[in-house]
């Protein structure tokens, strides 16, 4: 009788989950813990007012649906000359010929959408600085980028409803932002590497990825009529659709909460009322006493100098500026998919700002960068043979700089953990010889 075969000590290892296995886990857990407008942090409001950023972005967007539903009765989406009645009709509303609270409408559906912006960004970098996203929470903070920059995308696309001048120029050098696409294996990093820019040109190149994109944007070669209604269109949509899923969202909380079946509901809004009263009182006072200028209508034969976007769209302008357009195209790609991995990459516990300082500087260099990119266009200072040298420099040093202090900081963390260790086993070495 042969002798029983003994399992190997690697025979009997469990085997660990599979990547799809730990995918599956990630989403599950991080759909658990899904907090889109901070709806699970109703008591950290009471002691914390940096918690009130979800529900004030919720409130923001509510109020500009409800303004935008109602201006819709009001404006013509025609830009056929040689009057623009899509233009005349914004005109009419902002100089009260319909009434003053269709003029009130309409300033708070703009500034209830700026409004929603700035609630956003500075919730993201609430929930990145503080590292909120750690503990399977990441789903929560990509969802709100994703937010961001869908409410960035409705703002342009409202933008040139107006059909102003400013709004036909920013939206044309906007819209060919995706063209560029096509060219970037012609970027000199990209070109520098083996196989990529073929590879690129193969696929991307050949394909017209991009004129494709720009063409479905414009509805056609160029921007005239057609995009406006696309536009339009698009732009109503968007708000229709993400507000559905929205709701959803919330009912099928509501009856997780109850049980399935049940009729639970959760309160969509974390503000106290007397917050809400003032958030209001203040939208209102902007809109009151800051007008929001129509402009002169547009015009295909003048180019106007320098061409401004709505503000969160400046930064991008003054890139287009300072680099050639396919580096500056591919920039505007990454920014998000930074946004969105760099909280897998930082996979530490550690949640101060202050212990993962290269994270931390990365978050504080892209503020800086966006505000410093806007400022420099509005000063219409911009060279592109000048100023990206500086802009690597400061890249460099704040960033080299982040992670040489990263690597002190966990050399110090380190050293802690062993002190403690030691001191934890001395304690223990004490007390076994008293026993």
């Amino acid at each position: 009788m042969a002798a029983p075969t003994i399992p190997s000590a690697a025979a009997t290892k469990k085997a660990g989950p599979s990547v799809g296995q730990k995918i599956a886990i990630w989403w599950t857990k991080s759909a658990k813990n899904l907090d889109l407008f901070d709806e699970n942090s109703r008591d950290k409001v009471k002691t914390d007012p940096w918690f009130m950023l979800g529900g004030m972005a919720l409130m923001f967007w509510y109020i500009t649906i409800v303004t935008g539903t109602v201006l819709m009765f009001y404006y013509v989406p025609d830009a056929t000359g040689p009057i623009y009645q899509s233009w005349l009709s914004v005109k009419n509303i902002l100089e009260g010929q319909s009434g003053w609270v269709i003029y009130l409408t309409r300033q708070l559906h703009k500034y209830g959408a700026d409004a929603l912006i700035v609630a956003l960004t500075m919730r993201i970098y609430r929930m990145y600085f503080r590292g909120e996203f750690k503990s399977y929470n990441q789903l929560s903070y990509i969802l709100t980028v994703i937010g961001l920059i869908l409410s960035m995308f409705s703002g342009l696309t409202g933008y040139l409803l107006i059909w102003n001048q400013r709004a036909l120029w920013a939206t044309k050098v906007f819209a060919t932002f995706p063209t560029f696409v096509d060219n970037f294996q012609d970027i000199p990093t990209i070109a520098a590497l083996p196989l990529v820019p073929d590879i690129l040109k193969a696929t991307l190149g050949v394909a017209q990825i991009g004129h494709i994109m720009a063409n479905y944007m414009l509805s056609g070669l160029s921007i005239g009529p057609a995009t406006l209604t696309r536009f339009y269109s698009a732009h109503f949509m968007l708000s229709i659709l993400t507000i559905i899923l929205v709701e959803a969202y919330f009912a099928r909380k509501g009856k997780g909460d109850k049980g399935v079946g049940g009729a639970g509901r959760v309160p969509r809004i974390n503000l106290p009322w007397y917050s809400v009263v003032a958030f209001l009182i203040i939208l209102v006072a902007i809109s009151i006493f800051v007008p929001v200028e129509t402009g002169s209508p547009a015009n295909y034969s003048v180019t106007p100098n320098p061409i401004l976007s709505d503000w969160y769209f400046l930064g991008l302008y003054q890139m287009m500026k300072l680099w050639k357009p396919a580096s500056a195209t591919l920039q505007t790609v990454l920014i998000p998919l930074i946004a969105f991995i760099v909280v897998f990459f930082d996979y530490s516990p550690e949640r101060n700002p202050w212990k993962r300082p290269f994270w931390t500087l990365v978050g504080i260099y892209g503020l800086v960068a966006w505000l410093g990119f806007s400022i420099l266009i509005i000063l219409s200072i911009a060279d592109i043979h000048r100023d990206p040298p500086y802009v690597y420099l400061v890249s460099m040093i704040m960033l080299g700089g982040g992670a040489i202090w990263h690597l002190v900081q966990r050399a110090r963390n380190r050293r802690e953990q062993r002190a403690l260790e030691a001191a934890k086993a001395q304690t223990v070495a004490v007390a076994a010889d008293k026993a």
